[in-house]
């Protein structure tokens, strides 16, 4: 029996489908994602996946569950176009973490009475134990205004604030979000099932992502190339883009940055 043959009565086909998610500004993200599908009885299905929360392993389950979380953190800083990252610490060593979920509660009402605050927020719990809040929002802040009203929530003299670019480069946007979303995954363990990881101001709307092509063979190349002109039909640039490839798995990824027409500078 030749190679052929074994080929044509496997069960499994392995496909190729790419899609893309275009954010207001100009950004896109593209991926290429491998899959088997199962064939039986001429009935072409997707293999099932595991059912949420039947894992044997909890570690796996846990850090499958932060990526996810970090994927959605990801996807709204881009949603709002978030260029800046705000970090609120403590001059005390905060252990608590509802503490500083319930800090920051009152931070951002007071911030809603002078402002529109749009943000992302990611805890962060640091070697000695404590935690602060990293902040993901759009456009240049009021240092002096953000400063008093987190004092006025923890009492003088005990905490502080930093606002800053993380890449000190104008119009990275996507790599503001990427910056601030690892923080996900690199306290994954610090959270119980199914407790949020992350805060988001409501109403952000997150661009859903569309099917570009879908190849009926496995090509890898010929599906990173595909994702490649989904980004570039939309005008955008590949200048200081993002990727990740991981061949094992059969998966592609890329970030662009914002279009050069959206912030003035670039």
């Amino acid at each position: 029996m030749n190679d052929t043959n074994v080929l044509d009565y496997s069960p499994f086909r392995r496909e190729w489908i790419v899609r893309r998610r275009v954010f207001e500004d100009g950004q896109v993200e593209a991926s290429a994602i491998r899959f088997d599908r199962y064939m039986k009885a001429q009935d072409l299905h997707l293999m099932p996946r595991a059912k949420r929360g039947e894992s044997k392993d909890e570690e796996k389950s846990m850090l499958s569950a932060a990526k996810r979380a970090r994927q959605q953190v990801r996807l709204r800083c881009k949603a709002i176009g978030a260029d800046r990252m705000i970090t609120l610490t403590y001059r005390e060593n905060v252990l608590d973490k509802e503490k500083i979920k319930r800090d920051f509660d009152s931070l951002r009402r007071l911030l809603g009475r002078v402002q529109n605050f749009q943000y992302v927020a990611v805890p962060e719990r640091q070697k000695r134990g404590a935690w602060h809040l990293h902040i993901a929002v759009k456009g240049r802040q009021n240092y002096r205004v953000l400063r008093a009203l987190w004092l006025r929530v923890v009492g003088e003299g005990n905490g502080n604030i930093d606002v800053r670019n993380p890449n000190r480069e104008v119009g990275l946007r996507h790599k503001i979000a990427s910056y601030i979303g690892k923080y996900i995954v690199k306290n994954f363990d610090e959270h119980k099932r199914n407790e949020k990881r992350y805060w988001a101001s409501r109403g952000i709307k997150v661009p859903e992502a569309e099917t570009v092509v879908h190849f009926l063979h496995d090509e890898a190349g010929d599906a990173i190339v595909a994702a490649y002109n989904s980004a570039t039909d939309t005008g955008v640039s590949l200048e200081g883009h993002q990727y990740y490839w991981n061949e094992d798995a059969g998966y592609f990824w890329l970030a662009t940055r914002e279009r050069r027409d959206t912030d003035g500078k670039a």
